[in-house]
């Protein structure tokens, strides 16, 4: 079996050096350390100086970039120094639209309250009622009876009905009256037709709000 090589170096390191100190080519003396081969950076420099490779490693940020996306998406004005704070003034639109905005407020308000003032106002009350007829002549065809409702200034609905001494009727007919008016007028139509003599008697009948009741009579002849 073979016997391995013996290493050049391990019989190097086992020869006496007392016999080769005679030898300048096999006495070696290493140089001393320099102080300035290694460099000791200290802890926050060595940090800023280290470099950072790879997909998902974060960069540090740089001013004119964030400065950039800052006038792109309009925080920064150009031309402003970073910090401070520029106010702009206000679109000529939005001073308008609030003008326009109280303006619509008040009008609103305002008809509010006339709305309001008209509803509470006082009721209509009927205090009388009267009737008229005029002077018939011979033969006359039509006949134009006139009522007068008396109220108190208040505003609403009169509701009401003529009735006739021939057995007739009408049907329930509506007087609007406005507010402060104390006085208006309704009427009825009497036709005729034939020859003879009647006393013909209208009679005007309140309904509503309050109960009146007026008549008149007139004789017609043909």
């Amino acid at each position: 079996m073979s016997t391995p090589s013996e290493d050049p170096r391990l019989r190097f390191a086992r020869t006496d050096p007392a016999s080769r100190s005679g030898d300048p080519d096999l006495t070696a003396t290493p140089p001393p350390p320099d102080p300035a081969a290694t460099l000791h950076l200290p802890p926050s420099e060595a940090a800023q100086a280290e470099t950072r490779f790879g997909p998902g490693v974060p960069g540090a940020p740089g001013t004119a970039d964030n400065r950039a996306t800052g006038i792109w998406r309009g925080t920064v004005t150009p031309g402003v120094p970073s910090g401070v704070t520029v106010r702009r003034p206000r679109p000529w639109w939005r001073r308008e639209l609030r003008f326009l905005l109280v303006v619509v407020a008040v009008v609103v308000a305002v008809v509010l309250v006339m709305r309001s003032c008209t509803a509470a106002g006082s009721p209509l009350n009927v205090l009388d009622a009267t009737v008229t007829a005029p002077e018939v002549g011979h033969c006359a065809k039509t006949v134009v009876v006139t009522g007068v409702l008396k109220t108190d200034g208040g505003s609403g609905t009169v509701d009401y009905r003529w009735k006739r001494s021939d057995g007739t009727e009408s049907a329930v007919l509506h007087q609007e009256v406005g507010r402060n008016v104390t006085s208006s007028k309704v009427v009825l139509r009497w036709s005729f037709d034939g020859r003879g003599t009647m006393k013909a008697t209208a009679t005007l009948e309140v309904l509503s709000p309050d109960r009146v009741t007026a008549s008149t009579s007139f004789a017609y002849a043909c």
